[in-house]
């Protein structure tokens, strides 16, 4: 048993489906703005949206790259609260914190098709709490979406601490973001373990920063293209984090 147990959360955790794509997204995105000042059609709020990431992720790529030639642009982790709120500016719009976070909201609620936890995931949390190990959650993901979410499914308190990405600027497989949480609480890397369904940002991510690694093929997992590294345990359940290997 280890220590310290770091979890993924998309695909690991949380079985989600959203579809940014769909055109009715636009539509009433479009609408909820315009009904706020920012007038914007659906095609261009898509359009300048995707620019803003687009513009975001090259600047932070460039501002960091001289320093780390090793970072790589898919490392890069926009804040889509920067985006909301500079969509609003351009239009003349002055926001509040609580305008962003209510427009990231409608967003994720428009594009959300499903949101669920996966069978066991609340009895592990609670046991591996219970036996007094430190639980962290690592994931790639968006502030203003994701605790709304853990919190709606009633697992953010489970959690010692629960780091995004999108409030570090990097993301997995990037050592950056390991090390901020492992650096945050002092985790001795030989003592802490990564549990995640990306091949490459979980369990190649976890091992290049020393970590142990436990790896759960999920639907959302993407397919893997090379291989494991050596000693990264295969899952069939989550709940199998508790069966020694």
């Amino acid at each position: 048993m280890y220590d310290h147990y770091i979890f993924d959360l998309y695909g690991t955790l949380v079985d989600i489906h959203t579809n940014e794509n769909k055109a009715s997204l636009w539509k009433s995105m479009a609408g909820y703005m315009t009904l706020q000042g920012a007038l914007y059609s659906a095609a261009e709020l898509r359009k300048r949206y995707r620019s803003l990431i687009s513009d975001q992720c090259r600047k932070q790529y460039e501002k960091y790259q001289s320093l780390m030639p090793e970072l790589t642009q898919d490392q890069i982790e926009v804040d889509l609260s920067q985006v909301f709120f500079q969509l609003y500016q351009e239009k003349g719009v002055e926001q509040t914190s609580q305008m962003l976070a209510d427009c990231a909201l409608m967003f994720r609620a428009v594009s959300l098709n499903h949101l669920r936890l996966y069978e066991g995931v609340k009895p592990l949390l609670n046991e591996l709490r219970c036996r007094g190990k430190g639980v962290y959650l690592l994931s790639n993901a968006q502030r203003l979406f994701t605790e709304p979410e853990l919190r709606s499914l009633g697992i953010y308190d489970l959690f010692d601490d629960v780091m995004i990405s999108s409030d570090i600027g990097f993301k997995k497989p990037s050592p950056l973001f390991y090390g901020a949480l492992l650096e945050k609480h002092s985790l001795d890397p030989n003592a802490s373990v990564m549990i995640g369904n990306d091949w490459q940002a979980d369990a190649w991510g976890a091992h290049d920063c020393g970590l142990s690694c436990m790896y759960i093929h999920t639907a959302q997992s993407p397919e893997i293209a090379g291989r494991l590294p050596r000693g990264c345990r295969r899952l069939k359940d989550i709940s199998d984090v508790l069966v020694e290997s």
